[in-house]
């Protein structure tokens, strides 16, 4: 029998990537520290860190951490001080995301490494871009300024007045908040006050780029997508390999038989004996 979980499973290109959720695996966020040569340590539970020479930025993959982000990404000072702004995606951020935003951050800390820990303007180059040039609204809050994209997928909020950086550390506040997709299946970004603005343009443009993003899928996984998202075919299925190997297989032209094997068809030949066919399951 075919195996019908792997039958119904294919590549599709997933877009808008914010709406693609998470593959399981850290690889694609952690792919460009790997590749700057950051050092990477593991704790006893799977936690994941990556950190440069300079010991200036930790990020973590946690899987088995125990606020429910599973992205953590602080700059320090030194490697003595607490952390200077912190960056934290949950469980259900599409990894692509990350990637590019860690590709950003090790940009900057290869060109300039002071560069990640720069003091912040208070991020309103980035609201203005996203208010002007890209056709976001704006919702003024009693707590916070709300910024929303056109098509309501995504949402920055920006918190008022002053937030002491314990709070902002521990999580019990953020200056910058992302929601991401719809209220049903809608996941979280967070950035502290002190985040230079060119790492959180970058944050927002990586959090909110329409690009797709590749998926594989089986059914069940493809009916579980947001409804705002569009799911692309790239590849047949296994199902569909087989059926096309099958037909042609069947519309393949019978071999002809050689004249030399044809001088000995006038001899009569036994009857054929029926195959017995091999014990064992059928494929």
């Amino acid at each position: 029998m075919p195996n019908t979980t792997t039958a119904n499973a294919r590549d599709y290109q997933v877009a808008p990537r914010f709406l693609a959720g998470s593959t399981g695996i850290g690889d694609p966020g952690l792919r460009p520290l790997l590749d700057a040569s950051w050092a990477l340590s593991q704790d006893e539970v799977g936690n994941v860190f990556v950190f440069p020479p300079d010991l200036t930025v930790l990020t973590g993959y946690l899987p088995e951490g125990e606020h429910g982000d599973l992205w953590m990404i602080n700059a320090y000072p030194d490697a003595f001080s607490p952390p200077q702004w912190q960056v934290t995606l949950d469980l259900s951020a599409p990894p692509e995301i990350v990637g590019e935003f860690t590709a950003a951050l090790v940009d900057a800390h290869s060109t300039t490494p002071t560069s990640v820990l720069r003091t912040s303007t208070g991020g309103f180059n980035v609201t203005d871009r996203l208010l002007g040039e890209r056709g976001w609204h704006l919702e003024d809050g009693r707590a916070a300024a709300v910024l929303r994209s056109p098509d309501g997928l995504v949402a920055l909020h920006r918190r008022y007045g002053y937030l002491r950086p314990e709070a902002e550390m521990s999580r019990d506040a953020e200056r910058w908040l992302f929601e991401v997709g719809p209220p049903s299946r809608r996941w979280y970004a967070t950035a502290t006050s002190n985040i230079p603005d060119h790492l959180l343009e970058a944050l927002t443009s990586a959090v909110t780029s329409p690009v797709p993003v590749q998926r594989y899928l089986r059914r069940s996984e493809l009916e579980r997508l947001p409804p705002q998202a569009t799911a692309t075919p790239i590849a047949p299925s296994p199902l569909e390999v087989a059926r096309m190997r099958a037909a042609t297989a069947r519309s393949a032209p019978a071999p002809r038989t050689s004249a030399s094997a044809l001088a000995y068809t006038t001899a009569t030949r036994p009857t054929a004996l029926p195959r017995t066919a091999p014990a064992g399951r059928t494929r």
